[in-house]
């Protein structure tokens, strides 16, 4: 059975609007916006407490695996991480088994933030729910989480650098 026309085709012409990229982007510059303004009143930023609870999650994680994690570069991890210990809500040591290898864990004062911040993500889950569905939330995650794998295996459906199937 051949797959069925694309729903989109329908539509109006595509723009750079429409496009699937420049919609991913919007969406996650507006998701984050309001994330960053329903945990402004805990004193962090969206990454700072990403950063946050992905330590208190694994404490003694190295610099390289939470970047990997964040699903940036070390040097961008390691801001974060300055930051939050400087605010003392982690703290670094050096790995005895690897001089260079900076280990990260949480404060009492971090673990604290940290439990907050769960809670504040588990009240923004929710309140996705209700604005678009139990189901639709679901499969929108489940949607992304397929589009995050093919690309990432280099699923790109045959198509050449000119854009034309090989």
């Amino acid at each position: 059975m051949g797959a069925s026309p694309d729903p989109a085709s329908k539509q109006e012409p595509r723009t750079v609007e429409t496009g699937l990229g420049f919609m991913l982007g919007s969406a996650h510059r507006a998701l984050r916006s309001a994330w960053e303004a329903f945990i402004a009143d805990l004193g962090l930023t969206a990454p700072q407490a990403l950063v946050l609870r992905l330590v208190a999650e694994t404490s003694g994680v190295g610099l390289r695996e939470l970047a990997r994690r964040m699903q940036t570069d070390a040097m961008n991890a390691k801001r974060l991480a300055d930051a939050l210990e400087v605010a003392g809500l982690l703290r670094s040591a050096e790995d005895p088994a690897h001089r260079q290898k900076r280990l990260l864990c949480v404060t009492d004062e971090g673990r604290a933030l940290a439990t907050r911040v769960e809670g504040r993500a588990r009240a923004w889950d929710g309140h996705l729910a209700e604005q678009l569905g139990s189901e639709r939330l679901m499969r929108l995650r489940s949607l992304l989480a397929n589009l995050i794998e093919s690309l990432e295996d280099g699923q790109d459906g045959g198509l050449s650098l000119g854009g034309e199937r090989a």
